[in-house]
């Protein structure tokens, strides 16, 4: 007996062969689109690092700012204290001073009260010796 070829085996071998196709065609997109992944994550990674580079870079600049600032308001401060320091020095000279002169002043006040009460009581004599002489002299009359 002859073997006839089928439709059936047409059929068969077409679709054998379609679902190899198909299959190649698959495979070839997810090989695709496994490079694109590659690719894009190449990309982000790139993307990354230089937005890493510049953060640090803007980072370092904000430091440095920073620190130049601290420098001057140190500076200011070791300014101010010196200032203080020589205002404090003054001011202590001068509070020695008044005591220095608060001794002087109150003996002179003292002084000038006990003289003033000699002056006085000497003044009170005479009135007495005027009233005296007035009373005196209203007698003779």
């Amino acid at each position: 007996m002859d073997y006839v070829i089928t439709f059936s085996d047409v059929m068969a071998g077409l679709m054998s062969i379609g679902l190899g196709v198909i299959t190649f065609f698959a495979k070839k997109w997810f090989d695709k689109m496994e490079k694109k992944d590659d690719v894009l994550q190449s990309a982000i990674e790139n993307t990354t690092s230089t937005l890493n580079k510049k953060i640090e870079q803007g980072n370092k600049e904000i430091q440095e700012k920073i620190q130049k600032n601290d420098e001057k308001v140190n500076e200011r401060i070791d300014k101010l204290e010196e200032k203080t320091g020589n205002n404090i020095q003054n001011i202590r000279q001068e509070i020695n001073d008044i005591k220095g002169d608060f001794a002087t002043t109150f003996v002179l006040r003292e002084d000038f009260f006990r003289s003033m009460n000699g002056v006085e009581d000497r003044m009170k004599i005479i009135d007495n010796k005027l009233d005296k002489l007035l009373l005196m002299g209203k007698e003779n009359k």
